[in-house]
């Protein structure tokens, strides 16, 4: 199959373009980033999605399937304008070339935010109500697509709504918990019993090849999670069994930290910056996001890679790579509010 991948410099997206190759597949990608954290594949081209002329590059490449994993996502830092940019109308831009090239199969990398932060366990018929502007803006990519799709009754689409993903060359989530929980493990929040859905990046990809083959015509929709579904005091007890990493000595009650947090929402609002630290983000630490995939398994998926192999082979790469200066380190206070 002759498959193109959107964001294929990016962390999931440069894993897909080999695995999908060694399975077999013709891949071509589009980045807007020249920058890949590891092996950048030779099929990838520099361009927007949001310029259909940079997408009309690929005409002669007859593209069966399209794999969209382009976004603008961070938790701080990215203006409302930019998500819908990239996550809404770069999507937009991107299914009328889908139409143009007669491509009526994609594959949509959604996510959990979708549904919002809830206190309640959440399944595929979670109610939509996304909470921040990332997950509102990947709503609004879902229903361009969703209205592309019903222009013609052959297309199929597939959503997968993956949370955290993690794994080697990610510098966001997961890493900022190893990072502190190598560099000074001293200071957490809460007591840790909440669930904090993940997913490993080696899971992501094999749930995807999983489920390419099994696309048919209309609309389906996967939450894409590991399992055992783990709480983040459990998740530290397993990056604590390897040699370099120790649970944190304190723990702070989230009262007091987001009473910390309201001070920087006056800075912030004085400065007029939105800050990496803020009252939201403390209480969103100790807030479960409990997300179940149980959907893909039910058709025959079965997870090859488990939760302690994967943060082993993170915790792994973290060490071999500490002393390599990115712009991506995160350090003390921000690693311990940042985590989830």
């Amino acid at each position: 199959m002759n498959i193109f991948i959107t964001g294929s410099n990016g962390f999931v997206g440069s894993r897909l373009m080999w695995f999908l190759e060694e399975k077999g597949h013709e891949i071509w990608g589009i980045d807007n980033s020249d920058i890949c954290l590891r092996e950048k594949h030779p099929h990838t081209i520099i361009g927007d999605i949001r310029n259909i002329k940079d997408l009309r590059k690929f005409n002669d490449k007859h593209f069966n399937l399209i794999i969209h994993c382009a976004a603008a996502k961070h938790d701080w830092g990215i203006t409302k304008e930019s998500y819908y940019s990239n996550n809404e109308y770069g999507t937009k831009v991107l299914m009328e070339y889908a139409s143009e090239q007669k491509i009526n199969k994609v594959i949509y990398y959604s996510t959990v935010s979708v549904y919002g932060h809830k206190s309640v366990p959440c399944d595929e018929t979670g109610k939509l109500q996304p909470d921040n502007e990332y997950g509102a803006s990947k709503l609004a990519g879902e229903k361009v697509i969703e209205k592309w799709l019903k222009q013609d009754s052959k297309r199929q689409v597939i959503f997968l709504r993956p949370s955290i993903i993690y794994g080697p060359y990610n510098y966001a989530n997961m890493y900022n918990l190893i990072n502190m929980m190598h560099r000074k493990p001293w200071i957490t929040i809460g007591n840790g019993k909440h669930i904090k859905s993940m997913i490993s990046l080696e899971n992501l990809v094999e749930m995807t090849d999983f489920i390419i083959s099994r696309m048919k015509p209309g609309l389906q929709i996967f939450n894409t999670l590991d399992k055992p579904y783990i709480s983040v005091k459990r998740l530290m007890e397993i990056i604590a069994l390897n040699d370099g990493f120790r649970l944190p000595i304190i723990r702070i009650p989230l009262f007091f930290a987001v009473f910390g947090g309201k001070i920087f929402d006056i800075l912030a609002f004085i400065t007029k910056k939105d800050l990496p630290i803020n009252s939201d983000r403390m209480k969103k630490f100790d807030t479960s996001t409990e997300y179940y995939s149980e959907k893909i398994r039910e058709m025959g998926y079965v997870q090859k890679h488990t939760i302690e192999d994967e943060i082993r082979k993170t915790c792994k790469w973290y060490l071999k790579n500490l002393k390599k200066k990115n712009k991506y380190l995160f350090y003390n206070i921000h690693s311990i509010y940042y985590t989830f």
